[in-house]
């Protein structure tokens, strides 16, 4: 086995669902069942074979032992494509329905921007029963049938709905792929050819349905049903934090810090947005590794320095870790970067040294496994790829400035340099494909904008707790105020370098 095993599993396990995108509808999922069994078997049958010598045993093991990861993978995903009769992929057969649905939202608002004079709210919503053929309801006088699945509903509304909601919905039920419009598309201005697909977007998210309602005709059934007590605990916690932002900064470094802190950027301007996409920052909108690494890092160095145990410091930052996780709803970038922390942590606590790879690798396995097609995500693929390549590049590119450069340049000028030179050689051939876009200037805008984004995410942290103190909570807030408005000058005067980004065709 090699000294990174869990590194070749990983690689194991993504090619399984690679080659499981591409089988036949003739096969099923019983058929990859049984051939998975019979990998796992001969994986432990082979070390005991009497007749092989020790070094055939173990190859010949590990060889049906990989077998069984790559088809335990395939596994995953046919059954991620595997619906029952009832869900709303197989119910949705027309283009769109205009019906009634009964379902519970599943998350905060995804997305709340102007509409038409009014308020366009977008969730996620589990659905549970539509209008048609089906058992009679008494109370409300009409046939309804039970459904399965998730769809993504937006309405018009001044109202915020909240997690746990039930809803009663008269509107217009839509399949992913005949939707006109695409709000998550980064449009290319020059050219209107992209590799993003936003039906393909949702249905890695297993969303199959797009509905869409006016105010009048939702109707509240139940607030907190069917909720997850931890889920709404981090929810109401995340709405706490992000009225005290809409309360006590101005409406763009608001918005700027919910997208930082708790992944909302619902509320961002395009401007500001575009700004970051052309100067090459635009993970910093998003939780990313960089955002959870750093808050993980100062809590290490905090903890150390009040002089708490080192076992109480760690259990207690892998504790809040997984809430920050839940608070910003799991995305790939959040959750690699958190089992990585996690998996860092546990390591230092055992006194083992960590491998960089491996834990990348766990981390994608963990990720993988609860959703096989998060493989075909953009924002997962651009996160590991970054990481991985900063981890590869970084080391190689500085041996070769070993001794040659004063040690205070090569730490405080040339280490960010390399570090953010290495994460867009693994990203560009991607960005490339997906968004037409090459951005040679995020080279260098990564290394001024990231270190405020340090300063930034440490006093948002203070803020989100502090908040509610009068002196403290508005002095932090126009702390925060300057330096995002530091942030937004770097980023636009970076977008705005002739030759910084191109656009192609």
């Amino acid at each position: 086995m090699s000294k990174r095993p869990a590194a070749v599993i990983a690689i194991f396990f993504i090619l399984g669902i690679v080659l499981a995108k591409f089988l036949p509808d003739s096969i099923k999922f019983l058929h990859i069942f049984i051939i998975t069994l019979i990998f796992m078997l001969l994986a432990l049958f082979f070390p005991f074979t009497p007749t092989l010598s020790p070094e055939g045993r173990g190859s010949t093991a590990n060889i049906f032992l990989f077998l069984s990861v790559t088809s335990f993978a395939a596994l995953l995903y046919v059954n991620s494509n595997t619906f029952p009769n009832n869900h709303i992929s197989q119910v949705l057969k027309e283009e769109k329905l205009k019906t009634g649905i009964v379902g519970i939202i599943k998350s905060p608002a995804l997305v709340r921007k102007p509409y038409y004079g009014k308020i366009s709210s977008t969730y996620l919503f589990e659905i549970e029963a539509i209008e048609g053929q089906g058992t009679r309801d008494k109370e409300q006088g009409k046939e309804w049938v039970e459904v399965t699945g998730l769809a993504q509903i937006r309405i018009q509304t001044e109202e915020e709905y909240r997690y746990g909601d039930r809803l009663l919905v008269k509107g217009t039920v839509r399949n992913p792929k005949f939707e006109t419009r695409n709000p998550k598309q980064i449009q290319n201005p020059k050219s209107q050819k992209t590799h993003f697909n936003y039906a393909a977007y949702l249905e890695n998210q297993n969303i199959f349905a797009i509905i869409n309602a006016s105010e009048k005709n939702v109707t509240l059934l139940s607030h907190n049903y069917k909720s997850n007590p931890i889920l709404k605990y981090a929810y109401l916690t995340r709405d706490k934090i992000k009225n005290q932002f809409l309360v006590k900064m101005p409406p763009d470094t608001g918005a700027f810090m919910r997208a930082i802190l708790l992944g909302d950027r619902s509320e961002l301007p395009k401007d500001i947005q575009t700004a970051f996409k052309n100067s090459g920052t635009m993970h910093i909108l998003a939780i990313s590794g960089l955002n959870v690494g750093l808050v993980a890092a100062f809590f290490v160095y905090f903890f150390r320095f009040i002089g708490i145990r080192r076992e109480i410091s760690y259990a207690a930052i892998m504790i809040f870790l997984v809430f920050l996780m839940l608070l910003t709803g799991m995305s790939p970038s959040v959750t690699r970067a958190v089992v990585m922390c996690i998996v860092f942590l546990i390591g230092m606590l055992l006194g083992r040294v960590v491998d960089p790879y491996n834990t990348l690798a766990i981390a994608a396995l963990f990720i993988l496994i609860k959703n096989p097609k998060d493989i075909f995500d953009v924002g997962f693929q651009l996160s590991f790829l970054a990481v991985l390549s900063m981890i590869y590049f970084t080391p190689r590119f500085m041996r070769l400035l070993k001794g040659s450069v004063n040690i205070y340049i090569k730490k405080y000028l040339l280490s960010p340099f390399v570090v953010s030179l290495s994460a867009s050689i693994g990203t560009f051939p991607f960005i490339l494909y997906y968004f037409r876009m090459f951005v040679p200037i995020s080279i260098i805008s990564n290394i001024f904008i990231v270190p405020l984004m340090f300063v930034l995410m440490i006093s948002g942290l203070c803020f989100s707790v502090l908040s509610w103190l009068p002196f403290i909570g508005n002095f932090l807030a126009s702390f925060n105020h300057f330096f995002t408005s530091a942030i937004f000058f770097l980023a636009e005067f970076f977008a705005g370098l002739e030759f910084g980004h191109l656009y192609l065709g």
